[in-house]
């Protein structure tokens, strides 16, 4: 199980948690052991702006509560997103923030993962506001940023172009946690206002698009992948209420579960 947090305030210098906060997370703590329930993962939903003070300190901030969060509800691994830029100083300035980052979470002895997902905030916009990764991007911030590792999107890799097998084999030793949810890409959209133009690709849940998830997870047994895997319900025609997420999230176990035996 995952658990998402939007951006939120930080007031202390140095975060820590109230004891109300200490009870209830002792309390969650407690009800996973009870029903077999493993936090693997918290999000941060914000894309730090490395090359902005104010957006690196707010993060780094978060990221301290977020580290004793998790600490006291067990999770081992907190993840993280990066707004992309593309010159010298956003690489020297990436390179600083990450391994600030780092300390926080080497303190806690948790995991720290890159989310290579689109970041929250920019889903559902055209690529004319905001600007996407590439894959030297991904090895550029492993490389400078030790123990950082990355959470792969399949599905993003589709619309971004990039042929996620055959990519694989040199990125694997990075990969720690697979994204699983599916895209669809409207041709026809692309194909009439170019890669500029209104949004032409919708995330699906697994099964319902374009990432061959068959292939995808032979690979990953061929390369003995030992990381999560992680379903995500971002699909538009998924109702809100509970039973609609439930029935989406047993349909996505029955597609994906016999696909990662053996």
């Amino acid at each position: 199980m995952e658990y998402s947090f939007q951006p939120f305030a930080v007031s202390a210098k140095q975060p820590n948690l109230d004891k109300t906060e200490k009870t209830y997370m002792a309390e969650v703590k407690r009800a996973c052991r009870e029903f077999g329930v493993e936090i693997s993962c918290l999000n941060l939903d914000y894309a730090v702006d490395v090359l902005d003070k104010k957006s690196s300190k707010q993060f780094l901030q978060m990221l301290s509560k977020l580290s004793l969060v998790a600490d006291a509800s067990g999770c081992e691994r907190l993840s993280i997103a990066v707004k992309a830029g593309g010159n010298g100083a956003w690489r020297d300035a990436v390179e600083e923030v990450l391994n600030q980052a780092r300390e926080i979470t080497v303190d806690k002895a948790l995991r720290m993962t890159m989310r290579l997902s689109t970041p929250q905030e920019f889903r559902g916009q055209s690529l004319k506001h905001w600007r996407a990764f590439e894959p030297q991007d991904w090895r550029d911030m492993v490389a400078v940023c030790p123990g950082l590792s990355l959470s792969f999107s399949p599905a993003d890799c589709v619309w971004l172009g990039i042929d996620y097998l055959t990519i694989l084999s040199g990125l694997v030793n990075a990969i720690d946690y697979i994204i699983a949810h599916d895209i669809e890409i409207n041709r026809d959209l692309q194909s009439d206002s170019g890669l500029y133009g209104p949004l032409w690709w919708r995330y699906r849940r697994p099964g319902k698009g374009q990432v061959d998830w068959r292939q995808l997870l032979e690979l990953l047994k061929l390369y003995e992948f030992t990381g999560n895997v992680s379903i995500h319900l971002d699909d538009e025609f998924i109702g809100d209420d509970v039973d609609d997420i439930g029935d989406a999230l047993t349909s996505s176990v029955k597609f994906l579960a016999p696909l990662l035996k053996g």
